[in-house]
């Protein structure tokens, strides 16, 4: 919740501001609130505001500014700190919602067990899926179904090198891997087709998906090279249009 108090918090935490200044920064965001009127703009209570670029309207606002010269700058200060935090507030919720929805995925994958032999995989265009929208942002939905087929169909083996074999799932009793999403479904809004279907979803063992997230770029090129070799034409079946220096884009911090 974003009110005065968790703000002033946030401002004790991240800011490193004397006591004094984090009460009048605090406070002058309920003033600037009372004052919007003044400037020509909607009035509102700022601590419901989600919309960062509203707070860049404020500070460019020339009768904000004249208040602002007055007060020897110390409103677009506040601001700028409430900008920063809120943009902290929603990053949060934002992982705290892709936790959960990870969570689940894995739940589904653990739990479902499938029959290969029975499988019918078939590369075709999708409608984009559904998403939860949270703040500014979309969370995509994924059908777990998918993930849960492209890891049978590669008959539970790491698909970058089949010989990564770390250990046995309790729950299946199969070789133990997980299912990525090559083209992250966090960019699912720069394509016209969906994302979640079986030729962007491979099969990778553990210390491969930890890699792919959370290594250095130069170990994880290799990867991401074989991977997306292997599923190119799939993906262009599945309406997916991407080369090579755009999926290392995604992976590039």
């Amino acid at each position: 919740m974003i009110n005065i108090e968790t703000f002033a918090k946030w401002l004790e935490n991240h800011a490193e501001l004397k006591p004094y200044s984090i009460g009048r920064y605090s406070k002058a965001i309920n003033t600037i609130s009372s004052e919007l009127g003044n400037y020509g703009l909607e009035r509102m209570d700022l601590f419901n505001q989600t919309n960062t670029d509203f707070i860049d309207t404020i500070l460019n606002n020339p009768e904000f500014k004249k208040k602002n010269d007055k007060g020897n700058r110390m409103y677009s200060t506040a601001l700028k700190h409430f900008k920063k935090y809120i943009k902290f507030h929603h990053d949060s919720e934002l992982q705290a919602e892709l936790f959960r929805e990870e969570r689940e995925f894995e739940k589904y994958l653990t739990e479902n067990h499938l029959d290969g032999s029975r499988l019918k995989i078939e590369d075709k265009p999708l409608d984009k899926p559904k998403y939860n929208p949270l703040n500014s942002k979309k969370v995509w939905c994924r059908n777990p179904r998918y993930a849960s087929e492209a890891v049978t169909d590669a008959n539970y083996l790491c698909e970058f090198d089949n010989q990564h074999k770390q250990f046995i799932s309790k729950f299946n009793g199969k070789n133990y891997v997980e299912a990525h999403h090559l083209i992250p479904m966090q960019y699912q809004e720069q394509f016209d087709h969906s994302l979640d279907i079986y030729a962007n979803i491979v099969s990778i063992c553990l210390v491969c998906h930890k890699k792919i997230h959370f290594g250095l770029f130069r170990d994880k090129k290799e990867i991401l090279d074989k991977l997306f070799n292997s599923r190119r034409e799939r993906l262009v079946d599945g309406g997916i249009i991407i080369d090579i220096n755009q999926l290392y884009s995604y992976y590039q911090d």
